[in-house]
């Protein structure tokens, strides 16, 4: 079947449309990019291709759902690789007749290689398609995850709304302590500096995106709200000076995490060790 399929891929000329372009293209399918830069006009390239798939700013995906996806073949297939989901894949029932599968590679383009990548689908309309396209994932050693389209956007708003947040939220906090941010490390056990780089890394990002990411999803605010009653819960604690009611706290979070937390102790030491070694090569 690869042999005798194409992939158009909208906005295809960014990181994600040519990272999935070599991806398709690896096992042999035909793929072609249109972009506002390009001389194939989006609208062509959404009526001759098989996939078509729209990679392109969160902003600006339902308008270019709207004016693509009532142009692609019936036994085609439509997909978006956008953060977001609800509203995106109604959009595209809405208004094309083909199948329909949202797609959400949770990661960027900076990746290697597709392996122990989570990629989440969210199949719509039609099964043609779907035992295809996980089969060429899984080929990668993807980690594929099926869900709906509601489910995806409530995780997604813990999974990325919550961690952007509080990577923001920390480095903003260590801003308005008035220590240089270099300090934080030379103070810092690998543990510690390992949690400053992941935050770190959050801000060497694109912030259009993780704005569109934060404010585009219905389900984040909840989820913050969650998060900022959860930090006033514990910060009265801290300042009544209340130490059992810290350790209780501390205990209901444990149990939360249940058996996972010695898992997460042992996959994080070999990063510790990692981090503790590059550290050692600093002082040599």
């Amino acid at each position: 079947m690869s042999n005798k399929i194409s992939v158009g891929i909208i906005g295809g000329t960014g990181g994600m449309g040519k990272l999935f372009i070599n991806f398709f293209e690896r096992h042999g399918i035909q793929c072609e990019a249109a972009s506002r830069s390009t001389k194939l006009s989006v609208e062509e390239c959404a009526s001759r291709n098989d996939i078509v798939i729209i990679t392109v700013p969160i902003a600006s995906t339902i308008d270019t759902i709207k004016k693509i996806a009532p142009l692609v073949k019936e036994d085609g297939l439509l997909m978006d690789l956008t953060s977001l989901k609800k509203r995106e894949v109604a959009c595209m029932l809405e208004y094309s007749s083909c199948d329909v599968i949202g797609c959400h590679p949770v990661f960027g383009p900076s990746v290697s290689s597709f392996e122990k990548q989570v990629v989440v689908l969210t199949p719509a309309r039609g099964d043609r398609w779907i035992d295809f396209l996980t089969d060429l994932l899984r080929k990668e050693r993807a980690e594929v995850k099926i869900s709906t389209p509601e489910e995806h956007d409530r995780i997604m708003a813990v999974v990325q709304g919550l961690m952007h947040f509080t990577s923001i939220t920390l480095m903003k906090t260590l801003m308005k302590t008035g220590m240089p941010s270099d300090q934080f490390n030379e103070f810092s056990s690998p543990v510690y500096r390992v949690r400053n780089d992941f935050a770190s890394r959050i801000l060497n990002q694109n912030p259009e995106l993780y704005a569109d990411i934060e404010l585009h999803n219905p389900e984040t605010v909840s989820i913050l709200q969650k998060y900022i009653e959860s930090c006033s819960e514990l910060l009265q604690i801290v300042k009544q000076g209340d130490r059992a009611g810290f350790i209780n706290e501390f205990n209901a979070a444990s149990e939360y995490v249940g058996d996972y937390k010695n898992i997460a102790e042992q996959k994080t030491n070999s990063i510790i060790d990692f981090v503790a070694s590059l550290s050692a090569g600093k002082n040599d």
